[in-house]
């Protein structure tokens, strides 16, 4: 176990379960699977739900959370209602404007419910991306950041945050900005969250779900808690009575890092990391992979540079300047989003958690752009304008075959054989 913040140190946590036997708690759970996209729906899809105009009130905007229980609310503590529509004075922000409901800077939102059959077992999900600016800019920062140190605050001071222990994974800055975020606010972030809870209650097993930019946020969420929980220095003081075991599932899944992190993933998240997809959806099909011959070569430049004639120094000059390139891009980003945070209280997260310990961390510089999906693909087939099941409208809709209502109907019709569902549906 690491004694030190070091990348070889946070390797022994990611092998740590070599060799790798089925988990007690793996597998891919259709039902599951169906419940958790109910808490996605419950997110997502608030701004739908709450308008006026809707003729039926069992209308397909409304979570149906079968085996859950609200716990807590980052759009409203102190909610445990599903499906509600809070009153609102006109002071402060309103709780049911998704433009104004999120944490800062990024406008994320997210929300943890308890089994009702499992008092140990909860699930924490992640709101996508919403009509509104600051959350359409976590995926419009489609350049990468090391996923080892890669978070800065304040700017030019990395945090050893640990998303992978894979040398040169890295993860979209966005979605790594919004797990930041999502995590260590201080009053209604996941960490002081989870902290309150366990002063209650034992948790054993923690689900992370999420659609669109939430199931790539979920999903860097999901590493996060891997090595956070395996490290025995309790570093974000998680009083858990024993390791609890993680799964997630995760629709619509934009690619939340490069091929390294997702190697990762696949080592510490085996058969417990499912990534529903439709074929049809272009959503996971970004960000757009941009991969170059020489990010292909790069291992191989890294074993034989320096060994040889004049052409291996001239290899060796170009990786430098292509990856000092790189690094340039991604820190005007990080330096802004850096500033962004100075008004969102988690200074003293940061201070909390990493203040009074002297850490040298590499100066790692982004390298690729070689995105990749991250966990275990479970397909599921659009059907052409909706077909029966999802029906078009009068109007054009981009994201027909994205929208989380439509994977609803997918999945109970291709996972879970109820092929009722669909008759009639929009």
């Amino acid at each position: 176990m690491p004694t030190n913040y070091s990348l070889e140190a946070y390797q022994q946590l990611r092998d740590s379960g070599l060799p790798p036997v089925r988990p007690a708690w793996g597998g891919f759970d259709a039902t599951e699977a169906a419940s958790l996209l109910e808490l996605c729906i419950e997110l997502n899809n608030q701004d739908d739900r709450n308008n006026p105009n809707l003729p039926d009130p069992n209308h397909q905007y409304r979570a149906k959370p079968a085996g859950w229980q609200l716990a807590y609310d980052s759009r409203q503590p102190g909610n445990t209602e599903w499906n509600r529509i809070w009153p609102w004075d006109g002071h402060g922000d309103n709780p049911n404007d998704i433009k104004t409901n999120g944490l800062k800077p990024l406008n994320n939102a997210w929300l943890l419910a308890q089994s009702t059959s499992d008092p140990g077992h909860v699930a924490i999900a992640i709101r996508g991306t919403v009509g509104e600016r600051r959350s359409i800019l976590a995926d419009a920062y489609a350049t990468t950041i090391p996923a080892y140190a890669g978070v800065e605050y304040p700017e030019n001071k990395p945090l050893p945050i640990v998303f992978a222990a894979t040398p040169d994974a890295e993860v979209h800055l966005g979605f790594g900005y919004a797990a930041f975020s999502l995590l260590f606010d201080p009053e209604r972030g996941i960490l002081t969250q989870l902290q309150q809870r366990l002063a209650q209650q034992a948790i054993t097993k923690i689900t992370v779900t999420g659609h669109s930019q939430g199931a790539a946020v979920a999903t860097l969420i999901h590493a996060f808690l891997y090595y956070a929980t395996n490290d025995e220095r309790n570093p974000y003081q998680l009083a858990f009575t024993a390791k609890p075991a993680l799964k997630s599932y995760l629709f619509a899944q934009p690619k939340p890092g490069n091929l390294q992190f997702s190697q990762d993933f696949a080592r510490i998240a085996a058969e417990t990391a499912y990534v529903i997809n439709n074929d049809r959806d272009p959503v996971p099909q970004v960000p757009l992979s941009l991969e170059t011959v020489s990010e292909v070569a790069e291992f191989v430049e890294e074993d034989n540079v320096s060994v040889g004639g004049p052409l291996d120094h001239v290899i060796d000059a170009v990786t430098s300047a292509k990856n000092a390139i790189r690094g340039s891009i991604a820190e005007v980003f990080t330096g802004h989003l850096a500033d962004d945070f100075e008004e969102t209280g988690i200074a003293a997260s940061v201070e909390r958690y990493f203040g009074d310990t002297a850490i040298e961390l590499p100066d790692l510089k982004p390298k690729s752009l070689n995105y990749t999906l991250a966990g275990q693909l479970i397909p599921v087939f659009g059907l052409t304008k909706g077909g029966d099941c999802y029906t078009i409208g009068d109007r054009p809709d981009i994201l027909l075959q994205h929208h989380a209502t439509s994977y609803r109907k997918l999945i109970a019709m291709q996972l879970l054989g109820k092929r009722d569902d669909c008759a009639g549906g929009h």
